[in-house]
């Protein structure tokens, strides 16, 4: 039998794993955990996400915010929590950027 002496290519899923294991390591390599932080409030995705869809300007910001969060969601338990942290105020901000389109003076 010959071999292929081509590489093969990286399954799909693998290819994700090994590209969030190097985004935790970096992440974690820049912010090192604080041992003695205060812990701050625990609540639940689903009011994480009511009140970002009511924060929402416009329906299509309040549909961002539904999808983006459940891709957060999906990846959070393989992240330290500060990571999520920042992700979840990356999609706030996102969400509630004044595209600036309104304040624009036509004159």
């Amino acid at each position: 039998m010959d071999q292929d002496p081509r590489p093969r290519r990286q399954d799909p899923l693998l290819a994700r794993a090994l590209e969030l294991r190097a985004d935790v390591a970096r992440f974690e390599g820049r912010w090192r955990p604080l041992a003695d932080a205060e812990r701050c409030l625990v609540f639940s995705w689903e009011e994480l996400e009511r009140q970002l869809v009511e924060l929402a300007p416009s329906d299509l910001q309040a549909e961002l915010v539904h999808r983006l969060l459940a891709r957060t969601k999906v990846y959070a338990k393989l992240k330290p929590p500060e990571m999520v942290l920042r992700e979840i105020l990356c999609v706030a901000a996102l969400v509630l950027e004044d595209s600036g389109f309104d304040a624009i003076d036509p004159s």
